[in-house]
C-alpha cells in the first residue's frame, strides 16, 4: 500500500513541535519512523500532520549531571550502543540496544520511539525499569518527570498526552557493587521480536544482595516489575544465588507467576512462562557477576 497524504512538519525546537501537535486534530510525532511509517503504509493509522523531531538537536544529547545519566529520546539505538558514557556506566543498556532489529533499524529507530510505541515487547523498557529510570515529558509550557514503570498504561498506551513529547530518559548512576543484565529470547538470532525478556539489576554489599529488581517483558500488556521475584533475591547471600540454586528456582517461578502471557504466532503462553523462569535465573547470575567488576 502507498502512504496516505499528510502535512509534514520539521520544527527546530521542542516548544514548536509540541505546539503543532497540540493544535493538530490528530498529529503524530515522528522520530525514526520504524513503526509509525510502517503502520501508516499498512493502513493501520492515518494522520493529517506528521511532526518530525529529527531537527531538534536537544533530543540527541547524552550526558551526565548531578548523579544521573541523561539520554535524549531522539538518540538512535546505534548512538545508544556506541555511547562511551552508556558503555561505561550501563553496559546492559548497550546490550539491550544491540538486540533491536537490524543495523539499518538501529541507525534510524530511537530509544524514545521504542518506549513510546508502548508495545509490551519493547526491548529498552525492561532494562531501563530495572535501573530505576525516569522519563521527562515536555509540552509547550511545561515539563514533567515520572518513573518509567508508571509511563506504560496498557499495550500501546502510555502517559503521553496531546501536545506532549518524550524528551529524555533519566537513569540514576548506580551504586558501586551494582550489576545489571538484559536477557531476551526471540525466534531467530537477528532482527527478532521478543518472545520473552527479563532484565535484572542487583546490588551486592559484603556478599549480600541488598537491593534487586526483576523486570519482565513481552509477557504482559506492559513491561512489569516482579515484586515477589525481586523480594526473593534481596537479602540472600551471593553464594545462594547460583544458576542451580533453589532460591533462583523460586525467583524464576515467581516471575513466571507474575506474567500474563498470551498465545500468538511467536509462542504459547506456557512456553513463555517457561522462558521467563530460565531467563530470570540467567539474568540474575550475570548481573551478580557484573556487580563485582
Amino acid at each position: 500500500m502507498y502512504i496516505s497524504d499528510f502535512k509534514y512538519h520539521k520544527p527546530s525546537s521542542i516548544q514548536e513541535a509540541c505546539n503543532i501537535l497540540l493544535n493538530s486534530p490528530d498529529g503524530a510525532a515522528l522520530a525514526g519512523g520504524t513503526d509509525l511509517l510502517v503502520e501508516i503504509k499498512q493502513g493501520l493509522r492515518y494522520h493529517q500532520d506528521i511532526v518530525s523531531l529529527t531537527a531538534i538537536t536537544d533530543l540527541k544529547s547524552i550526558y551526565q549531571n548531578a548523579g544521573s545519566l541523561f539520554v535524549g529520546a531522539g538518540a538512535t539505538h546505534n548512538e545508544v550502543l556506541s555511547s562511551l558514557d552508556i558503555k561505561t556506566l550501563f553496559p546492559a543498556i548497550s546490550e539491550a540496544a544491540s538486540t533491536i532489529g537490524t543495523d539499518q533499524i538501529r541507525n534510524t529507530g530511537t530509544i524514545g520511539g521504542n518506549l513510546c510505541t508502548g508495545a509490551s515487547c519493547c526491548d529498552m523498557a525492561p532494562i531501563l525499569m530495572a535501573l530505576n529510570a525516569s522519563v521527562e515529558i515536555s509540552s509547550s509550557d511545561n515539563t514533567r518527570t515520572l518513573p518509567l514503570n508508571e509511563f506504560f498504561v496498557f499495550h500501546k498506551e502510555t502517559r503521553i498526552q496531546k501536545g506532549e513529547i518524550l524528551t529524555k530518559i533519566i537513569i540514576p548512576i548506580k551504586e558501586e557493587g551494582t550489576g545489571a543484565c538484559f536477557e531476551k529470547f526471540g525466534l531467530r538470532e537477528a532482527a527478532s521480536i521478543s518472545v520473552a525478556s527479563v532484565a535484572v539489576a542487583i546490588e551486592i554489599k559484603n556478599g549480600i544482595s541488598v537491593n534487586s529488581r526483576v523486570v519482565i517483558g513481552a509477557v504482559a500488556p506492559t513491561p512489569r516489575i516482579c515484586i515477589e521475584a525481586s523480594d526473593i533475591i534481596t537479602g540472600k547471600k551471593e553464594s545462594e544465588l547460583s544458576m542451580d540454586s533453589s532460591i533462583l528456582k523460586l525467583a524464576g517461578e515467581a516471575a513466571a507467576a507474575e506474567s500474563l502471557p498470551v498465545d500468538d504466532i511467536r509462542g504459547k503462553s506456557d512456553y513463555r512462562r517457561h522462558l521467563i523462569k530460565v531467563l530470570t535465573k540467567r539474568a540474575v547470575v550475570k548481573a551478580i557477576s557484573r556487580s563485582n567488576n
